[in-house]
């Protein structure tokens, strides 16, 4: 779909760059931390460093909403996000009852919004479902 406001375009542009500072920071802290034996506050900031873009992220979707001057765009987008919401939150649920009584592996909360990040993709599923059976109507 045609979007004359470009807000799709910077979003992209925003995402892209974001997310390669989100892979250097996921190459270069483990080697940071081995290279530095980090310890201490200095081991916390460099283990934190790649959830900054990680979560840098949401707020570019924020900002992408705002920006979107299309209010059915709009809807599509929230539409994905709370699909992406309802699918991360009930397997993040799920497991961690697997993990307490099933004695199923641990998995890192990071694994949280890469869920997210899928879920967005079955929100795109959903919207395009919809937008089917809306035409077919």
């Amino acid at each position: 779909m045609f979007d004359p406001s470009g807000a799709a375009r910077r979003y992209a542009r925003r995402l892209a760059l974001t997310m390669i500072v989100y892979a250097a920071l996921t190459v270069a802290v483990p080697i940071l931390i081995r290279a530095t034996d980090a310890r201490g506050p200095f081991l916390w900031i460099l283990a934190l460093l790649p959830a900054l873009p990680l979560s840098a992220v949401f707020w570019l979707i924020g900002r992408y909403l705002v920006e979107l001057t299309d209010e059915y765009r709009r809807l599509l987008e929230v539409r994905k996000a709370l699909v992406a919401t309802g699918f991360a939150m009930a397997a993040a649920s799920a497991w961690g009852f697997l993990e307490v009584y099933a004695q199923a592996p641990h998995v890192p909360l990071f694994t949280v919004p890469i869920l997210w990040f899928a879920g967005l993709g079955l929100g795109s599923l959903v919207n395009l479902v919809l937008e089917r059976s809306e035409d077919a109507a």
